[in-house]
C-alpha cells in the first residue's frame, strides 16, 4: 500500500523573497530572491492566503470527511499558517500525483462550499513517499507532532 506525505501550501504563501528562502520546482530550496518575488506578485490573481485556526480545522475537517469517499486513510494531519501536511495511503493502483490531486481537491471543494469562494492552495503541492516504518514512525512521533498549528491523529483526535 503506497504511503505519502503531502504538503499543500497556501496560495501565495511562500514567496520568493521569505527570509528562510522558497522552494522551486525540479531546483529545491533556493536562497530569498526579492526580484523573484516581484514577479510572483504581479502574477498574483487573488490575495494571499494564512490558515488561521478556523481554515486549519477546516482543512482538517474536509479531509477526514473525503476519505471514505475517496478511498484513503488517514495516518496524521498537521497545520501551519502556510501550509498543510497529510500522511495518508490507499489500497487501490492510483499514482501518487492522482491521489495528490484527488486530495487537494477534497481541501478546495470543501472550502468553497462552506466558507467562499476563491484560490486556497498554492499550484500543485510535494509529495514525499514514506521509505519505511522508521520513516513513518519518524513523521507520526516527532516531525508531525512538533508543527505549530492544529493537528490530527487517529489516536488523539483534534488537538494543539
Amino acid at each position: 500500500m503506497p504511503c505519502y506525505l503531502f504538503t499543500y501550501h497556501a496560495y501565495a504563501s511562500w514567496l520568493p523573497d521569505r527570509r528562510q528562502g522558497y522552494v522551486k520546482r525540479h531546483k529545491g530550496i533556493l536562497e530569498p530572491d526579492p526580484n523573484e518575488a516581484a514577479l510572483y506578485r504581479k502574477l498574483q490573481t487573488e490575495e494571499p492566503v494564512e490558515f488561521d485556526d478556523k481554515l486549519q480545522k477546516a482543512i482538517i475537517t474536509a479531509l477526514l470527511d473525503s476519505r471514505e469517499k475517496q478511498a484513503f486513510e488517514v495516518y496524521f494531519l498537521a497545520t501551519e499558517p502556510s501550509h498543510a501536511h497529510v500522511l495518508l495511503g490507499w489500497r487501490n493502483e492510483r499514482p501518487w500525483l492522482r491521489m495528490r490531486s484527488t486530495v487537494k481537491g477534497s481541501i478546495s471543494r470543501s472550502l468553497n462550499q462552506n466558507l467562499y469562494r476563491r484560490t486556497w492552495l498554492a499550484e500543485g503541492g510535494s509529495r514525499k513517499r514514506v521509505a519505511d516504518q522508521k520513516h513513518f514512525d519518524y513523521l507520526k512521533g516527532k516531525y508531525l507532532p512538533d508543527h505549530g498549528g492544529w493537528k490530527w491523529s487517529p489516536e488523539r483526535g483534534l488537538f494543539l
